[in-house]
């Protein structure tokens, strides 16, 4: 077996290699004794690292093979003995070499772990960032649109109880649903509402499933006349489906 091939053992250990170098190293270990003892020291050290739920990125191998690469290999010229000169093996000395070279795959799994949590904590705080902003514009949104000089509003009941209100502005190209008391739609539909122009309707927002009221922004288009609520199946329609629960003329 080559040089190259024995120093695959840190990473072996750490599951670091492509299939082709797993099954090769697999059959070098059923003959080679001290690889093996290498690799289930690699996995001893390793196995105290622990806590990494996350799966190692796609670099990890390149860098635990740089890191074994700066380990000092003996080629197989260095490796065989000179014509009737016995040669001497320091147990010891290998030993410290295994373990320094299991100590540095070790290091690079820890700083994979560290780097792979950091990187899904700094994306959960990215994605309620980006929450808490969208809740922010939405806010204002609303706040334009009930504040504006042109704003117009009206409501009506729907059969179940419920009631629906809408505010809108040509100014600020918005409008505003204000729901309360709706009753939960069979299974497999939610309310879907919709903003008419020209007489063609325009999806305009979709009520979650669970959720009996609330208040939610919608854009306007100058020129449109009426604001309606339906059943739709879940996930929402293109178009109405179901006739109208309510529809208010805002013209």
């Amino acid at each position: 077996m080559t040089a190259d091939l024995h120093s695959l053992s840190g990473a072996y250990a750490l599951d670091a290699v492509d299939d082709i170098e797993r099954a090769a190293f697999a059959r070098h270990l059923l003959e080679c004794e001290s690889c093996r003892i290498e690799v289930a020291e690699f996995q001893e050290v390793a196995a105290k690292l622990g806590g990494a739920d996350e799966p190692p990125p796609p670099g990890l191998r390149d860098s635990v093979l740089a890191l074994v690469s700066q380990t000092s290999q003996v080629t197989t010229a260095e490796a065989a003995p000179a014509a009737g000169v016995a040669t001497l093996t320091s147990l010891s000395a290998k030993r410290a070499e295994r373990w320094r070279r299991a100590t540095l795959g070790v290091a690079a799994a820890a700083v994979v772990a560290i780097a792979a949590t950091w990187i899904v904590m700094d994306q959960r705080l990215a994605d309620e960032r980006h929450q808490v902003q969208s809740l922010r514009a939405e806010r204002e949104r609303i706040y334009a649109v009930m504040n504006a000089r042109d704003v117009t509003m009206r409501g009506a009941n729907l059969p179940d109880g419920g009631r629906i209100a809408a505010a809108v502005s040509d100014s600020e190209h918005g409008g505003v649903a204000m729901l309360a008391g709706l009753s939960d739609p069979p299974a497999g539909q939610i309310y879907q509402m919709w903003v008419f122009t020209g007489g063609a309707p325009k999806s305009a927002a979709l009520l979650p499933a669970g959720i009996s009221g609330g208040t939610l922004a919608f854009d306007w288009e100058p020129g449109s006349s009426a604001f309606a609520i339906t059943r739709e199946p879940a996930g929402g329609s293109p178009a109405p489906t179901m006739a109208p629960l309510a529809t208010i003329n805002l013209s």
